[in-house]
């Protein structure tokens, strides 16, 4: 009899930690956790969407930030490229969020999404697009410090929401600038290994 209710009251302690062990990530580099599946509300609808993959942003020798990609019904691919394509093709919720390992000034962030705009958009794109980059631009007025978060989501039809350590910014809607924002993740000069971004999507 004591034997049944000592393993009862160790699986009851055990089950909840192996759950909250499954539905935790963790990005190896950094550290940082996160969770294995995100659910947010917009626009009157409910979004689910799972984990493709964990990475890190480093600038040179300094580990900027970890980073989890979720996508809503993120099927499984062959390769890589599938991954992206799917990726960066509007209809699918989008999420990023990036967990800070280090203070960053403002400036910097600024300097480094203006980079990436003009580095990943085309000639023909990026006039058309620069009034919502220069808003997108204008949301980082603060330092970051370690351990802040930014959420980014893309949600269909080229809603971009920005989420800056908890606080939600004005929605940005364009299909090309969403794409844009996400080819400096996922485009040929990604700022991060792409392809960790996009391991759980692989077969």
């Amino acid at each position: 009899m004591k034997k049944t209710i000592l393993i009862t009251i160790i699986l009851t302690i055990a089950i909840p930690m192996m759950v909250q062990s499954q539905q935790t990530l963790k990005e190896p580099s950094t550290g940082k956790s996160f969770p294995a599946e995100v659910k947010f509300q917009f626009g009157g609808k409910e979004y689910t969407l799972s984990a493709t993959g964990l990475t890190v942003r480093k600038k040179l020798f300094f580990k900027v930030y970890g980073m989890a990609h979720y996508m809503q019904y993120a099927d499984k691919v062959n390769n890589a490229e599938d991954a992206f394509k799917s990726i960066l093709t509007d209809g699918k919720a989008k999420q990023i969020t990036m967990d800070f390992a280090r203070d960053v000034d403002a400036p910097k962030i600024k300097e480094a999404y203006t980079d990436g705009f003009k580095q990943h958009a085309t000639s023909a794109e990026l006039p058309k697009i620069q009034p919502l980059v220069n808003q997108f631009i204008g949301y980082f007025t603060n330092d970051v410090k370690e351990n802040d978060q930014f959420i980014l989501r893309w949600l269909p039809g080229g809603s971009v929401v920005a989420i800056l350590k908890g606080e939600e910014k004005p929605v940005i809607t364009d299909e090309t600038f969403a794409r844009v924002l996400w080819t400096i993740w996922f485009g040929e000069y990604s700022i991060v290994d792409s392809n960790d971004l996009v391991e759980k999507m692989v077969k």
